[in-house]
């Protein structure tokens, strides 16, 4: 069994960051610890929600994590915040509230490279469904380990940067207050 602070998340959890678990263990492959539930990275008024999130052994940062902001402002402080934990080796899927609709953007802070998409009134989980056409029927036969490790599995390898439009932070915002 992995301990949580020989994990990029240990860090998080040591400053009291990791917030309504729902699961914060070893997942079911071999390897791989896992994290849903909520993290603050701006305070605690400021969290990422509905997050599910990997690392895998070996690895210095967390290798997948997706979830919910309310504001594109505060994108840079959640990576700043975050630290080492995103590192150029992980895909980070990051919906946001405030972007205008259909928006998905690519953008990198130096190494670190976020997936920012307009999320309304769905859940991270069924935007990760759609995205990486997972089957939804099968998922619900799962626990929630291994609904995040196929989700993990699929977030790990992905690479369609075709549907992404690759801005700057500073253009992401500009194409935010446009609407």
């Amino acid at each position: 069994m992995t301990a949580i602070a020989d994990t990029p998340f240990g860090k998080l959890d040591t400053e009291g960051r990791l917030l309504k678990p729902l699961l914060n263990a070893d997942t079911h492959v071999a390897g791989r610890f896992g994290y849903r539930g909520e993290i603050s990275y701006d305070g605690p008024e400021t969290v990422i929600k509905e997050v599910f999130s990997v690392s895998e052994s070996g690895k210095p940062g967390i290798g997948f994590l997706a979830g919910s902001i309310a504001n594109y402002e505060t994108l840079p402080k959640l990576v700043e915040s975050f630290g080492a934990a995103l590192d150029a080796d992980g895909n980070y899927f990051i919906y946001i509230a405030d972007l205008p609709q259909g928006n998905r953007l690519f953008i990198r802070f130096g190494d670190v490279k976020i997936f920012a998409i307009f999320i309304d009134e769905t859940s991270v989980y069924n935007e990760l469904i759609d995205t990486f056409y997972v089957d939804k029927v099968k998922l619900k036969k799962f626990d929630t380990a291994a609904k995040l490790d196929a989700l993990a599995d699929v977030g790990l390898k992905y690479s369609s940067l075709s549907d992404y439009k690759e801005v700057s932070y500073e253009d992401g915002l500009k194409i935010k207050n446009a609407s």
